[in-house]
């Protein structure tokens, strides 16, 4: 790299920004008449005014930032303790790249003036790349750290440049030469980076040669693997990856010790060749020989990790032995005998396992003996290994390696009961023909009880709030982990407050048979932190407003490093920053108070996508693949307040209606418009325009209105409120024999109120496979503003999972309830004219209805339901019902998923509900039942299964069975 030196001092010169204080400056150009150095008194003149003068206009926000920062005020001395914090802060902004300070006499000659004088920062408009570059533009530039439209910054420039020079050294270009030129104009204060480049020709591989044994194959073989050959352009990344590609060819041809490692690297400039030797030992090939037990099985099942790609060592025929144990144990070979035999030779290495499962044994009963402290239901809940049980999946099994884990459970429990001495075990196994019995002895020794707990030096916390939380308490047991973390609970409560530097400790003391103890916990609390200033860097875009609210503490607040962390996490929940760092900064030397200076990088704020494909209906279409295409725009930084807008579209063509109907598409229309807060609040609230056009089996839909929805995040916790106005078209295809004067498509306005609970505890929100979730929604529609709907819903669903060991069981309940309050003003076309159907006051849109894929799986969409009252039969087709929907739904689903083959699982359900026209009529006793089998495939963006169900409860012409292929889980 060669750098003329000329270019650096200029760069140099350009780029330092110094702040001295008014003794040392040298006056401003032009200075003021009468400008003198800013005094340094004991308490110096009183400051009169504040004046800000820049070489360049400043925008009004930054005006703002600016006088935030000051801390010289009117009417208070000018020290140098406030020059100094000034000067600080403003330079940590980068609004200027040099800040001078200067005071002057005021008119009546008693205090004085102080001007804040900015030297504007050079800012990079361009970044060139000239000359021969050998390599694509865009793959060198992500090696230069210097961003167009930040601040010209000297340490990233000629970082650009190392980077640079070491990208070419990597890609073989030794000859590569990497110089810059800074070109600035004055008048505007903007840069242009040139980066010139003569990549010269890129270095050959010459040969490759191997350093080591590689019997019983040749060098051509070898070099055949590599994907960097003899003539080939070398690159540094390429020929290390091949080491590791050689080895693993290796390894699958069987010969399993194999190493090769990175390559040595001859390199010949003059020539612009390079010479490469990979260090080599094909060693013997590993043969396996199983006895007692089906290869093809345990490799099915992962429980042969050495015929893995990671090759062959002890350690994992370890690891083997121990896996093909436990899972023999698990289908209940207790004694299984699990060996392996090695023989080497020249060439070859030969294992031999041998399996022996033994009987198949059942553990009939698990007794714990010797405990008087705790109760056997209360140490049982402690150990995975249980006696037989038809309430609990895999049981009944005895596991030498769970057993073991559960007893080290139970001491470690006795343990933090305080009884440290407490021995649990050995176990006693007892064979009785196929059945096992387990003795778990227990002796609990002395117990350890903390007596009294005293706080010394505790001034700044409140003592009674903290003891309350504290892993130790008077009365209760004591053992020493129980005392480090009380100590690091006080120690975060400490932090949290800002006392970053407390120390604190704890002195024990003992009575003579070491059972009773009093602890003593001493702290010094050192300074608090305090906030004084927030600086805020980057932001080109966003308002300083949105991110000043985001961070949510103001100057004179306590500032801790816990705070620190969740400012960086709630600027990137903004979804506006593709960076953000957040760091504390001391102030003056001795002083307690830190600046937060927070640097962000904006993200591209526009997106937009489309997508073409085909969707399976359930529709009990003629073709139920249709095809579809979708289109989005998103801005999700509007107006630089972190508002967000999103356009979706989405439309899918019925291939059957293109000739017999007028509206052959289902098209979907929505614009959502969210702005993160409400006035100084946190609260999201979301707008949405909405247009949808949906076919059903019996019955088309249009449906658009507006909607504004405030919600509100507490941990686990989601609740929200919602206003929802929507106009709703329905065209049923139930062919009464009426006037068609009143069985014209009925169509009604829906005002309503909505709200709605999620208390979601699962692990995983797509793949759950433990933890619950609960769910309910409030909805009024009310007649206002020309709006025809009068009634109340209620929808509660309840889901658990739980894993016992070998997949995942989830259940799942769901209920709801509509109450009418008054009559609609047309007839429901969809119905009989008889006032028998409570559910004619009710808009079709708004029953309940199910059936499907997500719903009950021995039923199509919407085909659940009860003859007579949600099914009715259309006269002009006998035999034929359709599904009008119903005022109460109770729906309860219970599934087993367990895994198959890597990616794939097996599920064996249960599904049983029904869908009344009356809430009141819900009788658990006329659920329709049924069972399926299931296959899923947890693909990168989700579980895609597919699903057959039987129906328990058949009626009439109804299919016994139904098939259903749909994305996601069904809840």
């Amino acid at each position: 790299m060669r750098v003329q030196r000329r270019l650096l001092a200029a760069i140099i010169l350009l780029l330092l920004a110094t702040a001295h204080l008014a003794a040392a400056q040298t006056e401003p150009s032009p200075p003021p008449a009468e400008t003198e150095p800013a005094a340094v008194e004991e308490q110096g003149p009183v400051v009169t005014a504040v004046e800000i003068r820049s070489e360049v206009e400043l925008e009004e926000e930054q005006l703002e930032e600016l006088e935030r920062l000051i801390t010289l005020e009117v009417g208070k001395p000018l020290t140098e303790e406030e020059i100094a914090s000034t000067l600080r802060h403003v330079q940590a902004t980068g609004i200027g790249s040099q800040a001078e300070l200067y005071s002057q006499p005021d008119e009546t000659g008693q205090g004085v003036v102080a001007m804040l004088v900015l030297r504007p920062v050079v800012r990079v408009e361009e970044i060139r790349l000239e000359g021969e570059l050998g390599l694509r533009e865009g793959e060198l530039r992500r090696e230069i750290p210097q961003n167009v439209a930040e601040p010209l910054s000297e340490e990233r420039v000629i970082q650009g440049v190392n980077s640079l020079q070491e990208h070419y050294n990597d890609r073989g270009y030794f000859h590569a030469d990497v110089r810059v030129q800074v070109v600035t104009n004055p008048e505007t204060r903007r840069a242009t980076v040139v980066y010139r480049i003569q990549s010269g020709p890129q270095t050959r591989v010459e040969s490759v040669t191997f350093d080591g044994p590689i019997a019983p194959f040749q060098p051509p073989a070898l070099i055949e693997r590599l994907e960097v050959k003899p003539g080939d352009p070398f690159a540094r990344r390429a020929v290390r990856e091949d080491a590791d590609r050689l080895q693993t060819w290796l390894v699958r041809q069987g010969y399993r010790t194999a190493r090769v490692d990175r390559p040595a690297e001859e390199i010949e400039l003059q020539s612009g060749t390079v010479r490469l030797t990979y260090p080599i030992e094909v060693g013997p090939k590993v043969t396996l020989l199983v006895i007692g037990a089906e290869e093809k099985q345990l490799r099915r099942r992962n429980l042969l990790p050495f015929l893995g790609d990671q090759g062959y060592d002890e350690a994992l025929l370890l690891q083997a032995s121990q896996r093909i144990k436990d899972h023999y144990q698990r289908e209940g070979h207790y004694k299984v005998e699990v060996d392996f035999d090695q023989q080497r030779t020249d060439d070859t290495l030969a294992l031999t396992l041998r399996v022996q499962p033994g009987p198949e044994y059942t553990l009939r009963e698990v007794e714990i003996t010797g405990n008087e402290a705790f109760a056997d239901d209360q140490l049982a809940e402690l150990m995975s290994t249980a006696e037989r049980s038809l309430l609990n999946l895999g049981s009944g099994k005895l596991v030498q390696s769970e057993l073991e884990a559960d007893l080290e459970n139970i001491r470690r429990y006795y343990a933090l009961q305080g009884y440290a001495q407490a021995e649990v075990g050995p176990p006693q196994v007892e064979e009785t023909g196929q059945d096992l019995s387990l003795e778990i002895p227990v002796e609990e020794g002395p117990r350890q009880q903390l007596v009294n707990l005293e706080f010394r030096g505790v001034e700044s916390l409140d003592l009674d709030a903290l003891q309350g939380g504290l892993p130790l308490q008077e009365g209760g047991p004591f053992h020493p982990f129980l005392l480090d973390r009380t100590l690091g609970v006080i120690r975060q409560q400490y932090r949290d407050q800002g006392y970053a530097q407390a120390q604190v400790s704890a002195r024990s003391d003992w009575n003579p048979d070491r059972t009773l103890v009093d602890v003593t916990v001493e702290v010094f609390e050192g300074e608090q932190t305090i906030l004084d200033r927030v600086i805020v860097r980057g932001n080109r875009r966003t308002r300083g407003e949105v991110i000043q609210r985001t961070l949510g503490v103001d100057p004179g607040d306590p500032i801790s490093e816990t705070r620190r962390l969740e400012i960086e996490r709630d600027l990137y929940r903004l979804g506006i920053f593709s960076s953000v760092q957040v760091e504390l900064s001391r102030g003056a030397p001795g002083s307690s108070e830190s600046d937060l200076i927070v640097r962000v990088e904006e993200g591209l704020p526009r997106r937009v996508s489309y997508s073409l494909g085909v969707e399976y209906s359930e529709d009990g279409d003629e073709e139920p693949w249709r095809p579809r295409g979708g289109f989005t725009f998103v801005h999700n930084n509007v107006a630089g307040r972190a508002f967000s807008l999103r356009t979706d579209l989405r439309a899918s063509v019925n291939p059957s209606e293109l000739q017999v109907s007028d509206r052959p598409l289902d098209l979907s229309f929505r614009v959502l418009f969210d702005q993160p807060y409400v006035g100084g609040y946190a609260i999201p609230l979301t707008y949405s325009v909405f247009y949808f056009d949906e076919k059903k089996d019996d019955w088309d839909v249009i449906r658009y209105g507006a909607r504004i929805e405030a919600a509100k995040l507490f941990t686990s916790r989601r609740v929200s409120l919602a206003y929802d106005y929507r106009f709703v078209d329905a065209d049923p295809d139930i062919g009464f024999p009426v006037d068609e004067d009143e069985r014209e498509d009925r169509d009604l306005w829906i005002s309503s109120l909505l709200s709605s609970f999620l208390w979601d505890r699962r692990n995983d929100p797509v793949l759950a496979t433990h933890g619950w979730s609960s769910f309910g929604q409030l909805q009024w529609a009310f007649p206002a503003l020309g709006a025809q709907g009068d009634f109340l819903k209620l929808f509660v669903q309840q889901t658990q999972y739980l894993d016992p060991g070998f997949g995942v069981v989830a259940a799942s309940l769901r209920a709801g309830a509509i109450e009418p309050f008054g009559d609609l003003s047309e007839e429901s076309p969809e119905l009989p004219d008889t006032d028998e159907f409570p559910n004619r006051n009710v808009f079709i849109d708004e029953r309940f209805f199910a059936g499907g894929g997500t719903t009950h799986r021995a039923y199509d969409r919407d085909d659940l339901g009860i003859r007579g009252q949600t099914l009715i039969e259309n006269p002009g087709r006998s035999g034929d019902f359709a599904s009008v929907g119903g005022n109460g739904l109770l729906l309860f689903n219970l599934e087993y998923r367990f895994p198959i083959f890597t990616s794939f699982e097996g599920v064996v359900f249960y599904d049983a509900g029904n869908i009344w026209a009356d809430w009141r009529d819900i009788d658990p006793g006329g659920v329709k039942s049924g069972v399926g089998l299931g296959l899923r495939w947890l693909s990168p963006i989700g579980p895609i299964r597919g699903d057959i169900g039987w129906k328990l409860d058949r009626e009439g012409e109804e299919d016994s069975f139904k098939m259903h292929l749909t994305f996601g889980n069904p809840f």
